[in-house]
């Protein structure tokens, strides 16, 4: 997995470069014009590591004011990243993720008040906003006590998204065994030994080398 760049003292990087990082598993699912092509199963298994890697970042700065425009330029790559968790999920039909996405609602809603505060507000529908003004000024205190690493909300959105990826996962993996399986039934050829055909072969590489390393897989 990419690891996430650090910015040193009086570095500035911009949103879409933390944005970018965190989406390094899969890029095409950063871009709002290109999400429509993937399907939800491969949202929820990127967004689910996006959100990790967001967690995981806000988590590695030291909150003063050398780092203090990359943390908040996290910190919207962060909203970001969540509303693209909470749409793909919800879009979803899988009971699993959609258990997932309302107890991760019910988390933020429990921090609503903290966030706020720093000029982030947890919209009806899940989401989140920034509001421009106030999430520039507000200081760096506030942002350490919900992003650091030691921010129990960090810690638990970080498990979400480790149960939505994990999910999201599972269901791509199954999507493709029966899609293979029936190009396998409907070949021309079809051997009666599945391990020495083609096609199980190409399962094999998908799920070993595909699916299982993060990559991007269309069929």
């Amino acid at each position: 997995m990419a690891s996430i760049q650090s910015a040193g003292p009086g570095t500035s990087l911009s949103q879409n470069f933390y944005l970018r990082k965190f989406y390094a598993s899969n890029t095409d699912a950063q871009i709002q014009s290109k999400r429509s092509s993937l399907r939800t199963s491969q949202l929820s298994l990127a967004d689910g590591m996006a959100l990790r890697q967001a967690v995981k970042r806000l988590g590695s700065f030291e909150y003063n004011d050398n780092h203090d425009a990359n943390i908040r330029s996290s910190a919207l790559a962060f909203i970001s990243t969540y509303n693209n968790t909470i749409s793909s999920s919800s879009k979803s039909e899988d009971k699993s993720l959609e258990h997932h996405t309302k107890q991760l609602k019910s988390l933020t809603n429990e921090y609503a008040e903290d966030l706020d505060k720093i000029g982030i507000t947890v919209n009806k529908d899940g989401t989140l906003t920034s509001r421009d003004n106030l999430f520039q000024s507000s200081s760096l205190s506030k942002f350490e006590h919900l992003f650091s690493a030691n921010s129990d909300y960090m810690k638990r959105v970080g498990a979400f998204g480790k149960r939505i990826e994990r999910r999201g996962e599972e269901l791509l993996t199954a999507t493709l065994q029966k899609e293979l399986t029936k190009k396998q039934e409907t070949s021309p050829i079809h051997h009666k030994d599945q391990q020495s055909s083609p096609l199980a072969l190409d399962l094999d590489l998908l799920l070993n080398t595909g699916v299982g390393t993060r990559i991007n897989v269309s069929l």
